[in-house]
Formats: structure tokens, sequence, C-alpha cells
């Protein structure tokens, strides 16, 4: 195994997910599905090609369990029968050739949540959120998971960051309740841990249950940061999640994280190793990264049990293969712009294209647009 024995190393993951390696596809919204969030043929081309790029396996990104929940209107749904049995070909693919795909299930969160929208609360607040829309989320969560596993999915991971909808109510920037959902760190995850709950009864063991948890938001004192976490990681573990992955950042601050890759590598490095001083669960560690030797370090010294990339496999689906292989010359590299970002809210952009890979390259007249500004 060479100078990679760390990250060739397979893992467990639950009862119900055996992984050759410790390489994951981070989840990217690639954005290539129809007006109701049903894929395209690109959709398939892509996942087609990551699965043989050489990641242990992969995140299925941002799956709305919401028909009102999305960021973009070409984003990707999985709220009815129909949106879930598009999806079973790839899963099977993925199944057979021992690189499984997790379904991440996302709630963006439902504009106008607030009964009179006030100008001074932040974005994603959910304090005015009321019971019955509180049971209601709960229930997309576990109606979503239902449809996973009902196409064989070995794994789907509960999406609690990024300021979306779980993270909000994690944060006491945005969570300013004093009920059973907030007014301490351990009450603002009720609403994660009751999904967990009740997910975990659900599945039976049938999947594995991964937690996307906001682990820095960058927004200082005022927000949320890893130490409010403290109790907040035993109660996951203790309600049945079998893995972590980590993630920064929020609106306000993506620019910062996105572009300071020490930073970043820093504030994930520290997160995950508080993460593991205090639960038994594998950590997964995402952090603007494109290379599979800081990756081999980053689970030799400990830091984390499993590594994902994002942007990096975008420019390059064969990257992991490349550099396994020690063909570092041959990979095509991510220019870590940020452009692929972009595209979600650029009008002239019908999907999220790349600078670099030939597959979907940026059509020029957008690419002149971003590099003019």
């Amino acid at each position: 195994m060479g100078s990679f024995a760390n990250l060739l190393t397979p893992i467990r993951f639950g009862t119900a997910m055996d992984c050759t390696n410790r390489l994951y596809f981070s989840s990217v919204g690639f954005d290539v599905c129809d007006e109701v969030g049903r894929p395209l043929p690109a959709f398939f081309d892509i996942y087609e090609s990551i699965i043989e790029g050489g990641c242990g396996f992969g995140f299925l990104g941002n799956a709305s369990i919401d028909p009102q929940s999305q960021y973009t209107d070409r984003g990707l749904k999985l709220v009815s029968r129909e949106h879930a049995e598009d999806l079973r070909p790839l899963i099977a693919l993925a199944r057979g050739k021992q690189r499984p795909l997790v379904v991440q299930l996302q709630h963006y969160g439902v504009p106008g949540v607030d009964s009179e929208p006030d100008a001074s609360r932040p974005k994603g607040d959910v304090t005015a959120a009321s019971d019955a829309q509180i049971e209601g989320y709960i229930a997309q969560f576990c109606d979503a998971a239902r449809l996973a596993m009902g196409i064989g999915a070995q794994a789907i991971q509960i999406h609690a960051a990024n300021g979306y909808l779980l993270s909000s109510f994690l944060s006491p920037r945005t969570n300013r309740r004093r009920d059973r959902w907030g007014g301490s760190p351990l009450k603002r995850a009720e609403l994660l841990l009751e999904i967990l709950r009740r997910i975990r009864a659900l599945v039976a063991g049938r999947m594995a249950v991964f937690v996307r948890l906001q682990v820095d938001d960058g927004l200082g004192d005022g927000g949320l940061h890893v130490e409010l976490l403290d109790e907040v990681i035993g109660a996951i573990e203790s309600v049945g999640a079998d893995a972590i992955t980590c993630a920064t950042g929020v609106a306000e601050t993506f620019g910062k994280f996105l572009s300071e890759r020490d930073y970043t590598v820093g504030v994930t490095s520290a997160a995950a190793r508080f993460l593991k001083a205090r639960t038994r669960l594998p950590i997964g560690f995402a952090a603007n990264l494109d290379s599979l030797s800081f990756a081999e370090r980053l689970i030799g010294d400990g830091t984390a049990d499993f590594v994902g990339f994002g942007r990096a496999i975008v420019a390059d689906h064969q990257f992991p293969n490349k550099e396994l292989a020690n063909r570092l010359e041959a990979v095509n590299r991510c220019r870590w712009d940020s452009y692929c970002l972009r595209d979600k809210k650029e009008p002239l952009a019908s999907r999220v294209y790349c600078c670099v890979n030939e597959a979907y390259l940026r059509p020029q007249h957008i690419q002149a647009i971003y590099q003019e500004k």
C-alpha cells in the first residue's frame, strides 16, 4: 500500500456500509436537474465518472427533502417515489462497484418562516418557527430517509451545516428560542437529535447514518463554533449516528473559508481533533484539499478517520487514482477561484461549470464576466 497505507485501509460505517478506502467525494450540487428536481442525463454522466475515480465512497449532494426548499431551481430533490426511482440505477451501480453513494438529505429552510419578518433578524432565523412546522421538518427528513432506503442506499447524511435549516437551529445567532428547541447548546441540537432518533428507529441498522455538522460558521463569539458542541457530540453518538463530517462557513463567511486554505484547514483540523476527543464515531475532514499526501497525514496523526475532496474532484474525476499512482503531473488541478459556486446564482449559467474540466467547461462569455469582476 506504499505511502498511502492509512488512506487505503478499509473502513466500516455502522453495520451497513463497508468502504475499501478512506477517501470520499464531498457533496457538490452540480445543478443538472430539471425544474422539478429530477436528474438530467448529465447528472448520471458526472456521478458515473466520479465513481470510477478512486474514492472509496461519495456523497450524492444536496437532495432537497422539501419541494419549497431549494438553493436553485436546478437542484436535486428527493420528495417522491418518482424522485427516488430516478436514483436507483446510480445507487445500484455504485454499490456493485463497492464505491457506495451516500444520499445527502438537505433542507435549505422555507422562506417566510417568520410570521412577521424583521430586518433586524439574521438570515435563517428559526426563532419563530411553530411546533407544527418543526414536526413537519422531522417528517420530511424521515420520509426522505425511507425513500433512500427503498432504492437500496447503504447510507444517508443529515445536512446540519452551512447556515441551512438544521444548522440554523444549532446556532445561538439564529435560534433564540427558550423552549424544547432552544436555550442551550443541547436544546438547540434537539431538532437534529430527534431526527436522528426517528431515522435510527426507521432504518434499524439497514443504512449507515452520517451527520454533516457545522463546526464553525466564521462569525466569532456570537456564532456557532465547535466548543459549543461539547455536549452535543456525545448526544449525536448516543442517539445512533454512525459518523460525523466537519463543515465550515455560512453565506456571510463562505468567501473567507473558500479562499483562505490555510485558515480553513487550521479551523477544521482543530475542530476535528475536538470531536475525536469526545466521541468514538469516525470523523470526516474536508477543507479545500488537493493532496493525498496531506490527507494521509491527517489520518496518520489522528486528526480524522476519513478525508474528502470536493472541487479537486470536480476539476478532475480521476484525481485520486492519478495521485495514488504517483501521476501528479497528470492531475487537472482546481484553480480555487470558486467560480463554480458563482454559477449557482449567475443568470447566464444553466448549471455548475468548471474552469478546467473539459467535460463541463464554463462557456467563455461567463468566464469572462467572472474574471472582469
